[in-house]
C-alpha cells in the first residue's frame, strides 16, 4: 500500500500542516526566509506530522491544538537534519543543497537554532504543560543520541545495548513524541497515551533499524550515498555488530576503524556483510519491533485511524529507501 494511502485518513489536514511550516519563512529579513524554505524543502513524506493527526484523532480531535503540534514535530526533525547535515558534511539531502553547503558551518548551525527554538514555541501555542515538558525531553533524547553518535565515530568497541540506546535518542524519541502528543492533546485516557506512546517508540526503532538496513542493501543510485557509507564514516549500525560479534578476531571492522576508515578493509566488511545472514536477522528485529509496535494498540477503538497506524508500520518495514 502506498504511504498516501495510508494516511488518507488525515490528507485533508496535511495541507494545514503545509501551510503552518510556510509561515515559518515569514520573516523580515527576506535572505533568512531563503534559508529557511531551502531548510523545509529538504523535509520529507510528513509521517511524522502524520502521526501526531493520526493519534489525536481518537478522542477529542482539535485542529487548533493538533495543526501547531504537528508542525512542531516536523520542525524539529528539519532542524535535527540542519544540524546532522552540518556535522556530516553532507552536500545533498533528497537531491537538494544542505543549508552546510550553501551557507557553511556557523549559518547552518544558526539556522537550524533557530528552527528549535521555532519548534518550541510552536509546541507550546496549545498551552499544555505536560506537552511543554515532553518536547523539552524529546529535543535533549536528541541531542544526547547524536552525540553519543559523534563520540563514538569509529569505535569498534561497541554492543547492541550502545546501538539501541542511541537509536532510541536520535530517532524513535521523535516518533514516540509525535504519537504521545497527539493522544494527549485530544484528552485520551492514560492507558491509551501510554499505549500509542509505546507504538511511536517501537515505531521509530524499527524505522531506524531498517533505514540502516537499507544504507547496506539499498544501491548508490536509490540512497543517494555509497553502499555502506555509515561503516565508511565510522558509525557502527546493528548487521555490522552482528558481524562483529560473530567475527571477533582477525575483523576488517576492527582494522579499518582502527586506521579511521584508510585502505580496504571498511570496503571489505561492507561486501561480507551484504552476502551475510545478518542482514536477514536484522530484518527479523526490524519485523519484531513493527508487531510490538501494532501489538500496543490492540486495544484501542477499531477506526480508520488505528487502520492507518496498523499499516504505517507495515510501510516503514517494507519500504525501499
Amino acid at each position: 500500500m502506498k504511504l498516501e494511502e495510508i494516511l488518507s485518513p488525515v490528507q485533508n489536514e496535511m495541507p494545514l500542516v503545509s501551510e503552518s511550516l510556510g509561515q515559518v519563512a515569514d520573516v523580515d529579513f527576506p535572505q533568512f526566509a531563503d534559508v529557511i524554505k531551502q531548510a523545509i524543502g529538504t523535509r520529507g513524506k510528513g509521517v511524522r506530522p502524520a502521526l501526531t493527526l493520526l493519534t489525536g484523532s481518537f478522542n477529542n480531535y482539535n485542529l487548533e491544538n493538533l495543526v501547531p503540534m504537528a508542525t512542531a514535530v516536523e520542525l524539529l526533525h528539519t532542524a535535527s537534519l540542519v544540524h546532522d547535515d552540518t556535522i556530516d558534511k553532507s552536500p545533498l539531502r533528497r537531491g537538494i543543497p544542505t543549508l552546510y553547503s550553501t551557507l557553511g558551518d556557523n549559518a547552518a548551525i544558526m539556522a537550524g537554532d533557530y528552527l528549535f527554538a521555532k519548534s518550541a514555541e510552536l509546541a507550546a501555542m496549545p498551552g499544555n504543560l505536560r506537552v511543554v515538558r515532553l518536547f523539552a525531553q524529546t529535543l535533549m533524547a536528541l541531542a544526547k543520541g547524536e552525540l553519543e553518535e559523534t563520540l563514538s565515530v569509529y569505535e569498534w568497541r561497541q554492543t547492541r545495548e550502545d546501538y539501541f540506546r542511541r537509536i532510541d535518542g536520535k530517532t524513535a524519541a521523535l516518533f514516540s513524541m509525535a504519537a504521545e502528543s497527539g493522544a494527549i492533546l485530544s484528552d485520551s485516557p492514560e492507558e491509551e497515551i501510554q499505549a500509542l506512546k509505546s507504538y511511536g517508540q517501537n515505531l521509530g526503532l524499527a524505522f531506524q533499524v531498517v533505514d540502516d538496513l537499507l544504507d547496506f542493501t539499498g544501491d548508490e543510485a536509490t540512497m543517494g550515498k555509497p553502499v555502506g557509507n555509515d561503516l565508511l564514516i565510522g558509525v557502527l549500525t546493528l548487521p555490522a555488530l552482528m558481524y562483529l560479534e560473530q567475527n571477533p578476531d582477525g575483523n576488517p571492522i576492527k582494522t579499518g576503524f582502527e586506521n579511521k576508515g584508510e585502505g580496504p578493509d571498511l570496503s571489505q566488511a561492507i561486501t561480507e556483510i551484504r552476502n551475510s545472514a545478518f542482514i536477514d536477522e536484522s530484518f527479523t528485529v526490524a519485523r519484531d519491533l513493527v508487531e510490538k509496535a501494532q501489538k500496543a494498540i490492540e486495544p484501542l477503538a477499531d477506526n480508520d485511524s488505528k487502520k492507518a497506524l496498523l499499516a504505517l508500520a507495515d510501510y516503514v518495514f517494507e519500504r525501499k529507501k
